[in-house]
């Protein structure tokens, strides 16, 4: 499995994002992984960490949950396809069912999984295996 660059985690739920996190850094899957409470922190910080003048490296996965107060996934996807980025990420979309509204509104966006969480390495490496 390639070693990622940077890995943006986008969730509301703290257990989620520790587990996520816990499993980036055994693994040595990233070399950065950032997170976020909820959509509208993640699209701030790709805002900053996007640039070149940053220094921080735009991320090459980003798991977003669908559910969450403020800025849901959805949204989060809407406001990212403002951003002009340098290149595009892998977008995996955490969830803890397979709603079929859900679904065919991903079809809308890049999303190239939906994942159950929690997170684990399994799912991850079978996400990377198949961008590859």
């Amino acid at each position: 499995m390639r070693k990622l660059e940077a890995v943006l985690v986008v969730d509301d739920d703290p257990a989620c994002l520790f587990i996520a996190k816990s499993i980036f850094k055994r693994q040595h899957v990233a070399n950065q992984v950032f997170t976020a409470h909820n959509g509208l922190e993640a699209i701030k910080l790709m805002r900053s960490a996007c640039t070149p003048a940053s220094g921080i490296v735009c991320p090459d996965l980003i798991l977003v949950d669908i559910h969450m107060p403020v800025m849901d996934g959805f949204t989060f996807l809407e406001a990212l396809q403002v951003l002009k980025l340098p290149s595009t990420p892998v977008i995996a979309l955490l969830t803890t069912s397979q709603n079929v509204k859900d679904v065919k509104r991903a079809k809308n966006f890049q999303v190239d999984a939906f994942l159950n969480k929690p997170l684990t390495f399994e799912s991850l490496e079978n996400l990377l295996q198949q961008a590859e």
